[in-house]
């Protein structure tokens, strides 16, 4: 594991790739046939070192796809190894975009979990730690609207944050929407569920909105991290990340993490290490919990 804590791009994603001949026609044309990777999702295998990925932006008409900016900008601005972005194609039919990326090797973190020792998965979470503080690196400009980055302004939000029943919101203006957001369902979840009076202290806490936005991924798991054949960890599935409080995701991954759970399965330790890697947000959790009543139904 101690290749893990290397802090260099990692040399494939430098490298040419098998695709950089071939049209954006012809590309399409691949996605046709090719084979999926995994079953559950729109990942194709296209060449031996390449899949493609259908976007999920959930706004049509959009000039490109989210995915692929965060993962463009990670690239270019973080040393945190994710599969390099080879080609974005629009799909003749529609308002999907097909993300050509590095095909990376290896197993899931979800599948080895069980075998590492305890120093391992330390290991696992301080190498996490440092990807995290990269992202909160990569800060929203003061106009940057909340959620996936595009060019076309605000877009659909889709994180854990917002519960099991509705996890698509938005889109949101500007990050004051966001928080005005939150703080009137606060306000039904106290009035309607918890049935408060006026002066209860509850209704003082508001939405933490005390730090800037900053890229999040939003569905880290271990099923997102593949222990690549050169014994680093890469970050996949970045369709759900863009512009959040930072708290966001500590939460989305105590939320993602039960949703492991209610589907049978079980990482242990990992619930203790989140705090670690994401940083301590008790506070903001508690509050979510609290006013989940009016984010869930209303």
């Amino acid at each position: 594991m101690s290749s893990v804590f290397s802090s260099s791009r990692p040399y494939e994603s430098l490298q040419p790739s098998d695709v950089d001949n071939l049209s954006d026609k012809e590309l399409l044309e691949l996605a046709k046939t090719a084979p999926r990777l995994r079953t559950n999702h729109a990942i194709f295998q296209l060449t031996p070192g390449t899949v493609g990925k259908i976007s999920q932006d959930m706004d049509e008409d959009m000039s490109d796809a989210s995915e692929a900016n965060a993962l463009n900008l990670i690239f270019a601005k973080t040393t945190i190894p994710v599969p390099r972005v080879r080609r974005v194609v629009k799909f003749e039919v529609g308002s999907d975009y097909l993300i050509v990326m590095d095909y990376i090797k290896g197993p899931t973190l979800a599948e080895v979990w069980s075998t590492y020792t305890i120093w391992q998965k330390i290991g696992v979470a301080f190498t996490l730690r440092r990807y995290i503080r990269q992202l909160r690196g990569l800060k929203a400009s003061p106009s940057a609207p909340p959620g996936p980055i595009g060019k076309d302004g605000p877009r659909m939000c889709e994180t854990p944050v917002f519960g099991r029943v509705r996890s698509r919101r938005g889109p949101f203006a500007s990050y004051a929407e966001l928080t005005g957001f939150f703080n009137k369902r606060a306000v039904i979840a106290y009035d309607a569920w918890h049935k408060l009076p006026k002066d209860h202290p509850w209704r003082k806490t508001r939405f933490d909105d005390s730090e800037a936005l900053i890229l999040a991924h939003q569905d880290i798991n271990p099923r997102n991290i593949i222990v690549g054949e050169d014994g680093k960890l890469w970050m996949i599935d970045w369709a759900w990340s863009g512009y959040y409080p930072p708290w966001f995701e500590y939460v989305a991954m105590r939320f993602q993490l039960e949703n492991e759970q209610d589907r049978g399965s079980h990482y242990k330790y990992w619930a203790s290490l989140i705090p670690f890697v994401c940083g301590p947000y008790f506070e903001q959790e508690k509050w979510l919990l609290n006013i989940a009543y009016g984010i869930e139904y209303f």
